[in-house]
């Protein structure tokens, strides 16, 4: 059943601000979005392990390493919000009980990781022979060249392990894939010292080596999952039709689309920030570390919102309290995030900066500040997407995404950065402002998206 073909039992849905929060549906969405959370935060901490055990080998090393995970990642997310497409499909049919549509669908999943895994590879693979006409300094990527390839061969295995996380979250079981990822953290810095260092008489083999052991801790972490979907018998497979595919693909492409404009910004202004002043670099770095702290938080409510508003079904009264209990979470969560940030500005710039550097303190504590104001609205926006993601409505969300991103971020950070001459804050005012208007359009269209269907 597609979200088109729900019985119009409730004439009233999502036809006037949905009404009620319902305890037993938030507590719902807080279960689901909590162990996603984590599992992004300790994906950040493998990030920051790889960071500090590759600065080691001095700051080329390290910059050759940034620009070759940056340009990972961008295809990475690319590909992973093609495979989200699985999701809202998947969590209706399990909740529907469905088990042949799962294993069609679960067979739909690996086929659409096949169709990315190759080429996508390929463009990693070769980055060190185009990224230069980027601007990019050619001795950084001959520097980076291993590792890039290593995260080559990596990209498979990962995209592997994203459709086993899309199902295990669509299933409402996300605190398999945490225990999982927390249990490699370690093994990840382990095989970084081996690969990179050396150890028992074999010769570390640099920056390479990083990728190699991002490379056997995704393997390690492909087989824990597919053991533990098979243990929980979601593991059968049957031949999809072609329409379902290409509904994967229907859905699963905007939503990439959507999260490579938003990753695609925040990449373009580190880059650009760095060619600021050194103190302009500094304070950003401070800033966007802790941006992607908080990030996580919201990103774990919107995947949240997508499951528990897919797997309700044809269910209209309990979709408008999941619907109200979301959106009633992502402004608490906005709330809180912005206390949180507010509260800690000042001591974590005096930390980081102390009284060696007042000039820079100042600067992180307005970034700080402005990234408070984004996370006020971040949650609610995320909220909004997962719902309408939920509903198998992705274009809309990504329309606004390029829209918040490139057509007002963008253009606002260059200007107060450039011609006002207002370096990262103004850069940050973009993003914030961005930031804004993308969450109250996401909103916006939420309630129009959901009134129309019963039109």
């Amino acid at each position: 059943m597609t979200s088109l073909d729900m019985p119009q039992r409730a004439p009233g849905l999502f036809r006037r601000a949905p009404a009620g929060v319902n305890r037993a549906d938030a507590v719902g969405l807080v279960r689901v979005a909590a162990p996603v959370a984590g599992l992004a935060l300790v994906n950040m901490a493998m990030s920051v392990t790889d960071t500090f055990m590759t600065a080691a080998f001095g700051p080329e090393a390290l910059a050759a390493v940034a620009v070759a995970s940056d340009a990972y990642s961008i295809v990475f997310y690319l590909a992973v919000g093609c495979i989200g497409g699985l999701a809202p499909l998947y969590a209706s049919a399990h909740a529907a009980k469905n088990t042949a549509q799962m294993a069609r669908l679960r067979c739909a999943g690996w086929i659409v990781a096949a169709l990315l895994a190759a080429p996508l590879a390929a463009v990693i693979w070769y980055g060190p022979a185009y990224l230069p006409l980027f601007g990019i300094d050619t001795s950084l990527m001959d520097r980076g060249a291993g590792y890039m390839r290593a995260m080559a061969l990596t990209f498979p295995v990962m995209l592997s392990v994203a459709v086993l996380r899309t199902r295990l979250t669509a299933i409402e079981r996300p605190g398999v894939m945490l225990r999982i990822t927390l249990a490699a953290l370690p093994l990840n810095a382990l095989f970084n010292q081996l690969f990179m260092h050396g150890a028992f008489g074999f010769e570390g083999i640099g920056v390479t080596g990083a990728g190699v052991s991002s490379c056997l801790v995704g393997c390690l972490i492909l087989l824990a999952l597919a053991f533990e979907s098979r243990r929980l018998g979601d593991s059968t497979l049957q031949k999809p039709a072609v329409s379902e595919i290409a509904e994967v693909l229907r859905i699963g492409i905007p939503i990439g689309v959507a999260t490579l404009a938003e990753v695609g910004l925040y990449l373009g202004a580190t880059l650009y920030v760095a060619t600021l002043s050194v103190s302009d670099a500094a304070a950003h770095a401070v800033a966007i570390r802790l941006a992607g702290v908080t990030y996580a938080l919201y990103f774990g409510l919107q995947q949240a919102a997508t499951v528990r508003m897919a797997r309700q079904c044809a269910d209209g009264d309990h979709r408008e309290r999941v619907a109200a209990s979301a959106l009633a979470l992502g402004l608490a969560s906005g709330a809180l995030l912005l206390m949180i940030v507010l509260s800690i500005a000042t001591p974590l710039s005096s930390f980081v900066f102390g009284g060696a550097d007042p000039d820079t303190a100042l600067i992180a504590l307005a970034l700080l500040g402005l990234l408070a104001v984004s996370d006020f609205f971040g949650p609610l926006g995320a909220a909004a997407a997962g719902l309408l993601r939920g509903l198998k409505v992705t274009r809309p969300v990504m329309t606004i995404s390029l829209i918040g991103n490139w057509m007002v971020a963008a253009p606002v950070a260059l200007f107060l950065a450039a011609v006002a001459d207002m370096g990262a804050i103004g850069v940050w005012i973009g993003l914030t402002t961005g930031t804004v208007v993308t969450a109250l359009l996401t909103v916006g269209i939420f309630f129009d998206q959901t009134s129309k269907r019963l039109r």
